[in-house]
């Protein structure tokens, strides 16, 4: 379950941070000047930032992606280490 909330929250993040579109930059950097670079993204954290001309950014993913992602994951291993832990204790 925890691997399902992962990819889903992964996804969302996708969609609402502007991953998915083919737009132009100022479709959805919008509201000052861009400066140089004009946009950045990592992969993990997921981060799709716009960067304006005063060195200011804007984070185009939502702030909970990040938080619920990496507790999806560490859940996601905890799970995994007490279900191969309980395997062990059978034998």
């Amino acid at each position: 379950m925890a691997l399902i909330t992962a990819a889903a929250i992964y996804v969302h993040a996708l969609w609402s941070g502007e991953f998915a579109t083919l737009l132009p930059l100022d479709e959805y950097c919008t509201s000052r000047p861009l400066g140089s670079p004009y946009v950045s993204w990592t992969w993990f954290p997921i981060r799709h930032l716009c960067h304006w001309e005063d060195g200011t950014t804007t984070d185009l993913v939502p702030a909970y992606v990040n938080p619920i992602l990496v507790t999806s994951l560490v859940g996601a291993v905890f799970c995994t280490v007490m279900a191969v832990r309980a395997r062990r204790q059978e034998r």
